[in-house]
């Protein structure tokens, strides 16, 4: 199988496996909509370890589980009213995925400096 073969069996999956969990999520009345953010934020999560393995980096499945718990911490200084729970949603997405990115970005600078051996 080639690798646009590939590529499309992966979207295809993503967008089934989107849409089954859209389906089976559990809806309330404060959120009766798709929370696209969160799918984004699937979606880059699994990107980081496809990519991670991909360049022989498994470890990065240990860094996977330090930043997902990272972004589980309650901030002291947050109150538990709407407005602080939202803030620390905030906080948290982009903890998450500024790390995400940033060690994405240091693969692939790493996989253009260094010479395939």
């Amino acid at each position: 199988m080639n690798i646009c073969c590939k590529i499309l069996l992966i979207l295809l999956l993503e967008i089934v496996f989107n849409i089954i969990f859209i389906s089976i999520t559990p809806k309330d009345e404060n959120k009766a909509k798709t929370d696209w953010r969160s799918i984004l934020k699937g979606l880059l999560e699994r990107f980081f370890l496809t990519y991670s393995l991909i360049n022989g980096l498994p470890h990065a499945l240990t860094l996977f589980g330090a930043l997902k718990l990272g972004t589980r911490l309650k901030s002291a200084d947050n109150e538990k009213t709407e407005e602080g729970r939202r803030r620390e949603r905030q906080y948290n997405d982009y903890y998450l995925t500024g790390n995400f990115i940033s060690v994405i970005l240091a693969i692939f600078y790493y996989s253009l400096l260094v010479p395939n051996k």
